[in-house]
């Protein structure tokens, strides 16, 4: 199981630098299409291969599938469409680090994650 019911000590400490803006950038705008989904895309520019891509809604105990059907190398990126609701997201790197963005609102938005070397060494602690 991935998933612990109050995010794990790495999540905690990547959602902090998030907040902090500690090597996390999420910029949002807004769609203007009117519908309620939004989406969020998963910008790697570390110089580590993203091996996993997992998202709940933050009151599940449990993360979904891996969302990536191919490893996301540097340079590349992901855009995931989901229903309007408040999500956590996981990101694994080629190091097996977990980096944890949480209260992600996608109602009506949408979201980049900015994933560098400093994202993942500060939640590799």
């Amino acid at each position: 199981m991935l998933r612990n019911p109050r995010r794990s000590a790495l999540g905690l400490l990547c959602s902090i630098a998030v907040m902090g803006g500690l090597g996390c950038s999420v910029t949002t705008t807004d769609p203007g299409g009117g519908n309620a989904d939004g989406t969020i895309t998963i910008q790697n520019s570390s110089t580590h291969v993203l091996i996993g891509l997992y998202v709940a809604p933050v009151n599940q105990l449990n993360w979904g599938p891996d969302q990536l059907y191919n490893d996301l190398f540097p340079g590349e990126r992901v855009t995931l469409q989901l229903p309007c609701s408040t999500y956590d997201v996981l990101v694994r790197d080629d190091r097996i680090r977990d980096c944890v963005l949480g209260n992600l609102d996608l109602c009506f938005s949408d979201h980049v994650w900015v994933i560098d070397n400093v994202t993942l060494r500060n939640c590799g602690y």
